[in-house]
């Protein structure tokens, strides 16, 4: 008979002392084998075969959920029937924000089921108080059991589940505690099904590791239609939430909000509030550069302190919202293609406002911003920067480069340091200078 992992579910033909995969020790037991509990299970949607050409894109109906933002991220509302992962770092606000939606909802739709495993009712309803969270049709059950909360979806039949969280739900069914792998996917696996053949949404919100990625097997975020992160700093109030999973809408789509004592406020106009900071008189090592999340461009100031270390210690590099490998290869284009030496000074770079930046076109930006600080000359006023570098110093095209001029010409900049080899109308309101190459770009900002 075959031994298993309590912990994890791993599965092996003897007794092991300790886990091959979850390094736990003492938890194999021994199974007996039930070949009539494999079956397979029943389908969970129920329809016949059709010609996709005879599909009607009508059947889809979109819930909307009043929080304009969280619409936008998910693609223009909730999809009847979908599964969406959420997860963030602990007290970030994720639980926050679920009870606002489920206010919003049951003021359209009807029945909210809230379910939590790791508090009380009473505990939820003291924060429910807070935010203002009270309508008659927003249910709240605290519960671990997977049948129990099966048996409240029945009775109540809510239109929108929120399951918080997967992690401390436990199926009666699958071996192991809760929050192992086998748990986690038997869970997801089950709550999948339930949401298909009720025609619901459901939330369910993971932990997350130290690394940032969602806790558990890889399944889960396979068997989810979106799987959501909700970013930010527990000592600021900006809150991000970023789509890194959509089957029914632009991935890498962001919605920004600010915490309040009265819970998260959406911000509409994000490049207006990463730039309410931003000086108009320029200062050495600030430049601005649209970037673009999602199909949204956004404007950020992008900022650089360069300063010689003396010959004293290891040159340091920092950054906060870049990548630092991206970061280095721009330092070594700078020292081959503009002579300039880094080596032996400190970089920090950082994006103000707590947005990360991860896509290319903000090189040219992050060129300009370290030679700026480091000859100690601000760039020109109202000028944004566009371009990906190449490692031969070329200024490569970035995509939708018309949205980011767009966007830079709203807010009342006037000139735009843009690749050579993008084709724009000259109707935008904006005075382009094209670029080839750093040398060129670095010329006509005064740098070199």
């Amino acid at each position: 008979m075959p031994f298993r992992c309590g912990h994890c579910g791993y599965q092996s033909v003897k007794w092991l002392g300790r886990c091959p995969s979850c390094g736990e020790w003492d938890t194999f037991e021994e199974e007996s084998v039930n070949k009539t509990a494999e079956t397979p299970a029943a389908s969970w949607i129920g329809e016949e075969p059709r010609p996709i050409a005879e599909i009607d894109f009508g059947e889809v109906d979109r819930l909307t959920s009043g929080i304009g933002e969280i619409d936008r991220l998910l693609g223009g509302g909730l999809i009847p029937g979908g599964v969406i992962l959420f997860g963030g770092e602990p007290g970030i606000g994720k639980s926050t924000l679920l009870l606002q939606l489920a206010q919003c909802l049951a003021e359209r739709y009807g029945n909210i089921l809230y379910v939590s495993g790791e508090e009380s009712t009473a505990q939820i309803k003291l924060r429910a108080s807070r935010l203002g969270v009270e309508h008659e049709h927003v249910y709240v059950l605290s519960e671990q059991s997977l049948t129990r909360i099966e048996d409240a979806v029945e009775r109540i039949s809510p239109c929108v589940l929120i399951i918080d969280s997967i992690q401390t739900t436990v199926s009666e069914t699958a071996p192991g505690e809760a929050g192992s792998q086998r748990q986690l996917r038997e869970i997801s696996a089950h709550l999948t099904r339930l949401t298909k053949a009720r025609k619901m949404v459901t939330f369910l919100v993971g932990h997350i590791t130290k690394g940032g990625a969602f806790a558990g097997p890889k399944t889960v975020e396979h068997l989810v239609d979106a799987a959501i992160y909700l970013e930010g700093s527990r000592g600021e109030d900006v809150r991000i939430v970023r789509s890194v999973k959509n089957r029914f809408g632009a991935t890498n789509e962001i919605a920004v909000f600010r915490m309040a004592a009265s819970g998260l406020k959406e911000i509409t106009d994000p490049s207006r509030f990463f730039l309410e900071d931003h000086q108009a008189e320029p200062r050495a090592g600030s430049v601005v550069v649209p970037v673009l999340e999602g199909t949204r461009p956004i404007l950020v100031e992008l900022q650089a302190l360069v300063s010689p270390t003396g010959g004293y210690g290891i040159p340091q590099r920092r950054c906060t919202g870049l990548d630092v490998n991206r970061v280095l290869l721009l330092l070594a284009v700078i020292e081959r293609r503009l002579g300039i030496h880094t080596g032996s000074a400190d970089v920090y770079l950082s994006i103000a406002g707590g947005l990360e930046a991860r896509e290319r076109a903000v090189d040219l930006g992050v060129i300009a911003a370290v030679v700026s600080s480091l000859r100690d000359r601000p760039l020109p006023s109202r000028v944004v920067l566009i371009g990906e570098v190449g490692l031969s110093g070329e200024v490569r095209a970035v995509r939708k480069l018309r949205e980011r001029i767009k966007e830079a010409a709203k807010f009342g900049y006037h000139k735009a340091i843009v690749p050579d080899v993008s084709k724009l109308p000259s109707t935008l309101k904006i005075e382009l200078v094209p670029v080839s190459t750093i040398e060129d770009a670095m010329d006509a900002l005064a740098l070199r």
